[in-house]
């Protein structure tokens, strides 16, 4: 019998698990996920020699010494590597591997924009990242093996690291709590909780289920070009000008026009674009990985269509974000667009309780770009 599809459920209300959890303190839920036998360590190996899959190799244990290899990886690398304490990370799995993204669907009490990308790892026994933080909620979800964890306080950008270029680790973590993570079992953890994880035996792989936290400063980058994009070039100018008492001082009047002249190209319009096509484009483009269909079916025979794993979706009124581009809405197509940015997965029944002409029209031009996959 093929096995499930990749599910995980909270152990309380959601509205329980907001309140006195989320970006609050951490949650180990035993045998909350299911379903999580693929992809297996060849699959995810597979993907790390793959041009545009972001994936890295990291050796060590203790305090060290590190050891980072960042992909793209060659075949010959995982020959060297013995058979303990390395990890294998492949980001944004579930834009290669649409199978993997149906698992967000269970985080849909959480808007979809909040969502990040699944990572896997791979560990040999000991393998391990360090003691370290992130900066946004995660989800580790065990999927095979056996992992330890040790949570430790929150921590910050000035809290003591390990000297290494491109690793941050932390060099001193006082562990709080402890678990043993087995199949099926979880560990959320909010922005800033320390933790490490260390893998007990081999085959050892973690589902990591991260969040989206915008950095504003990088979101008024987007505005800021999304704005020039569309604005006209306009130049200061004086046609009233009086003689000035003293050359050498920019006048409260000057700086002002020219902050106000500034500020006047960002335009709403401009600002909710940016914003939109932000948010809506998946943090790595993997439409040229085919949709296993056959598989999916097998383990769902329920399911009609699936949208691909690195096709984002965001509703702004009459219009649809699909990847970083609007897409203006009829009222035939606007039922179906909201069903399709809903979730990631669609049976016969729902699709028919929606479906116009015009929405048909739709799409069939969205599988044709790969963005959905029938069943």
């Amino acid at each position: 019998m093929p096995s499930s599809l990749p599910d995980f459920a909270l152990p309380m209300p959601a509205e329980d698990f907001l309140r006195d959890y989320w970006q609050k303190k951490p949650l180990f839920m035993p045998a909350a996920a299911s379903g999580l036998d693929s992809p297996d360590a060849d699959t995810l190996a597979g993907l790390a020699l793959e041009d545009g899959v972001e994936a890295r190799i990291i050796q060590g244990a203790g305090n060290g010494p590190w050891k980072l290899l960042q992909g793209p990886l060659e075949e010959s690398v995982f020959e060297g590597l013995g058979e303990e304490n390395w990890t294998l990370l492949v980001q944004s799995v579930d834009h290669f591997l649409t199978e993997t993204s149906l698992l967000l669907d269970c985080f849909n009490f959480l808007p979809n924009w909040r969502l990040e990308d699944i990572m896997m790892s791979y560990a040999t026994q000991g393998g391990s990242v360090g003691a370290h933080f992130d900066r946004y909620d995660v989800f580790l979800i065990q999927a095979s093996g056996t992992r330890r964890w040790q949570i430790g306080d929150v921590c910050d950008d000035h809290s003591p690291r390990l000297p290494h270029p491109d690793l941050k680790l932390l060099s001193d973590m006082t562990v709080r709590e402890e678990f043993i993570a087995q199949p099926g079992d979880v560990l959320y953890l909010p922005p800033g909780v320390a933790h490490h994880g260390v893998a007990e035996d081999s085959d050892c792989i973690t589902w990591s289920v991260g969040f989206r936290a915008p950095d504003y400063q990088m979101l008024m980058a987007e505005i800021a070009g999304e704005c020039l994009a569309e604005a006209d070039s306009v130049l200061f100018s004086d046609p009233q000008r009086t003689v000035v008492s003293n050359p050498a001082v920019l006048s409260d009047t000057d700086r002002q026009q020219l902050v106000r002249g500034a500020l006047d190209l960002l335009t709403p319009e401009a600002i909710e674009n940016a914003v939109y096509r932000w948010l809506s484009t998946p943090r790595q483009d993997g439409l040229e990985f085919a949709v296993d269909d056959h598989h999916i079916r097998l383990r769902d025979a329920q399911i009609a269509l699936v949208r691909h794993g690195s096709t984002r979706l965001l509703m702004q009124g009459n219009r649809v974000w699909l990847n970083g581009e609007a897409h203006s809405l009829t009222e035939q197509q606007r039922p179906l667009v909201q069903l399709l940015a809903s979730q990631r997965r669609f049976t016969h029944n729902e699709l028919e309780a929606v479906m116009t002409e015009a929405a048909q029209e739709l799409l069939h031009d969205w599988i044709e770009q790969g963005y959905f996959a029938p069943l």
